[in-house]
């Protein structure tokens, strides 16, 4: 944060108050993004232990990522 709000010289406090807002803007807009695939990975892993009534599913994870990861 501290280098993109000082990237360029700063002259004025407006200015610097409003370069930190937006930097703290986008680093909550790139958690929430992160937060967001993490929800949606844990939501296919208890889609798939529903899927098996509880069983062994890992396997099924991993092979829908190696999948993924040929098509990237």
């Amino acid at each position: 944060m501290k280098t993109e709000v000082y990237k360029e010289k700063v002259n004025a406090t407006d200015e610097l108050v409003a370069r930190i807002v937006n930097s703290a803007a986008l680093i909550n807009k790139e958690r929430q993004d992160d937060l967001t695939r993490a929800t949606r990975t844990i939501a296919k892993g208890v889609e798939k232990c529903i899927e098996v009534d509880g069983g062994i599913f890992e396997h099924l994870l991993l092979n829908r990522y190696n999948l993924l990861r040929s098509f990237t």
